[in-house]
């Protein structure tokens, strides 16, 4: 800049010369701007650099950001563990892991990023989701009169013999990204909404039960590329309540997707 100026200012005064001999050359500044008075002429020659440090504004950085619809569907699978009482012997008829899965939903959740790269961020959401576990056995469940559930053999042919449950739920998480693959870790709280089991024997039949915990917690862990990718999440809570059914957990690991 400072050339510039200087073989600006000597053209000027060459050229103020020739016309006339009695030119007068004035340097000054005009604000922020380097002007150049020659006879009785103004010239602004641009900035003088006394007012900005030559660094350019830092972009400011969209640190929360919203997803509206994420999506999960994986297989189920039910850790037998000692039975209570009356499940006592009937030694897993409880699933069939091949046939169980979960289908889940995520509403709505709300990303911050906790740095300007938004490598490292915290996450709250809502979701739903529905499990099924279908019976090894031709067995149901009913409640007895005392509310305690019990396994019940059904004779005949019988297809698609299954308990299902729905839960609608919060979820906290902590995540970071990896070159392009984003990691995350999360923690939910599910609240039961329905449950109920079903089966065709030929027609099909189906009534609401009760004995699993109404609130159940479960921790995951999740890696996505552009959107896709898999999850396994594992169930802190029992299925049943204390002394009404098997005291397993269940584990999900399946793929997920997120617009």
């Amino acid at each position: 800049m400072k050339r510039i100026i200087t073989l600006l200012a000597a053209l000027a005064i060459a050229s103020a010369a020739h016309a006339q001999t009695d030119s007068l050359v004035v340097f000054d500044t005009q604000g922020d701007n380097l002007g150049i008075s020659i006879a009785g002429f103004n010239i602004t020659l641009g900035d003088d650099g006394s007012s900005s440090s030559g660094k350019a504004a830092k972009p400011k950085v969209k640190r929360v950001t919203t997803n509206f619809v994420g999506l999960s569907f994986g297989a189920n699978a039910f850790t037998y563990k000692p039975n209570y009482g009356n499940w006592a012997g009937e030694n897993q008829f409880m699933t069939d892991n091949t046939s169980s899965w979960r289908f889940g939903v995520e509403a709505f959740g709300v990303q911050v990023s906790l740095d300007r790269n938004r490598k490292v961020f915290l996450k709250a959401s809502l979701n739903s989701s529905i499990d099924r576990y279908r019976f090894t056995n031709a067995m149901t469940l009913i409640n007895d009169e005392n509310g305690v559930l019990m396994p019940e053999p059904l004779s005949g042919t019988v297809k698609a013999s299954k308990m299902i449950a729905s839960y609608l739920g919060i979820g906290a998480g902590f995540g970071f990204k990896i070159s392009r693959v984003l990691v995350m870790f999360d923690f939910n709280t599910d609240m039961l909404t329905s449950s109920y089991v079903k089966y065709k024997n030929p027609g099909k039949t189906q009534y609401n039960i009760s004995g699993l915990n109404n609130i159940r917690y479960r921790t995951g862990v999740s890696a996505t590329l552009s959107g896709f990718g898999i999850y396994a999440d594992y169930s802190l809570t029992p299925l049943y309540r204390e002394s009404v059914g098997n005291d397993g957990q269940v584990l999900s690991i399946g793929i997920r997707c997120g617009f």
